[in-house]
């Protein structure tokens, strides 16, 4: 049986409790400070950017009668780049002054090419040392979410938000040297030797979000999300939490950069095979942000 890796959540314990302070904070600089043009009434918005971010990212694949019991760290045993870049594109429709609708969709793409310094045991086989090793590893985030603003003034808004994070990842890997097929003793040259993984998981999200108008073109943003549960045979975990700020050239027009800390672990409990898929990373984006 896998355990939820527990140092996860204290990794970030520390960051998300910085987080909650700054959220009062604003709160009290809102109800404290007199009205600014109306900067939360907006009827739709786009933004459109890019992240760098840092990842760390294990897998794990298990039998049911534990015979087989595999883990690879993406970073270290496969040589992908921590450090990765991507786009991203989220909508908003806010449907009436406290009710907001928004989707986000990003994909995360690296692949490496390496020659094994050491064994390597996939699915029960082993990849001998020497061995060309080529990976690539893909994730579809489709990140939806409703808002309800129980606290809003022109200058201020703090919502309850409720969403579903889906994930769509797969790994794929493949070979050519000598492999120790399971249940065998000798090794064979193998130049076509393939295997991947893949996890499609929906976890819902509850948290809080916050935007305070420090003027009429310049506002902070923070929110925090976070949920632990079981739905059928998917076990997931998330925390989700975004510290950013926005400037507005127009009142329709403007720039926005966010940090952004992340931590997932999904475990699928299949009939033959469990799958767990566990990863977090911290990084900045920037965007561009349309408004109407």
């Amino acid at each position: 049986m896998i355990n939820r890796p527990v140092y996860t959540v204290w990794w970030i314990g520390s960051r998300r409790y910085s987080l909650w302070r700054a959220c009062w904070l604003l709160v009290l600089l809102g109800v404290t400070s007199p009205p600014v043009w109306a900067s939360f009434d907006e009827a739709y918005r786009l933004t459109i950017g890019g992240l760098v971010t840092d990842f760390d990212t294990t897998l794990r694949i298990n039998s049911r009668d534990n015979s087989i019991d595999d883990k690879i760290e993406l970073e270290e045993d496969l040589g992908f780049d921590s450090t990765v870049s991507s786009g991203f594109i989220r909508g908003y429709w806010r449907m009436a002054s406290r009710h907001r609708l928004s989707l986000l969709y990003t994909q995360f793409s690296r692949s490496t090419e390496l020659t094994t310094t050491g064994d390597l045991e996939i699915d029960g086989n082993i990849i001998k040392a020497g061995a060309f090793f080529g990976s690539s590893a893909t994730t579809h985030v489709f990140d939806f979410e409703y808002m309800y603003s129980f606290l809003k003034r022109p200058n201020i808004e703090l919502g309850l938000t409720v969403g579903l994070y889906w994930l769509n990842s797969v790994v794929e890997l493949t070979a050519a040297g000598e492999v120790i097929f399971e249940g065998e003793t000798q090794p064979e040259f193998k130049s076509d030797y393939q295997a991947n993984q893949r996890l499609i998981a929906p976890l819902p999200l509850i948290g809080l979000t916050l935007g305070y108008a420090i003027n009429d073109s310049w506002n902070v943003r923070a929110t925090a999300r976070f949920f632990d549960v079981t739905i059928s045979d998917i076990d997931g975990y998330v925390f989700s939490s975004i510290l950013g700020t926005e400037y507005y050239f127009t009142k329709h027009v403007g720039l926005g950069v966010n940090y952004a800390w992340f931590n997932l672990s999904v475990r699928h409990n299949g009939v033959v095979f469990t799958n767990t898929l566990t990863y977090e990373y911290t990084g900045f984006q920037g965007y561009l942000t349309l408004k109407y």
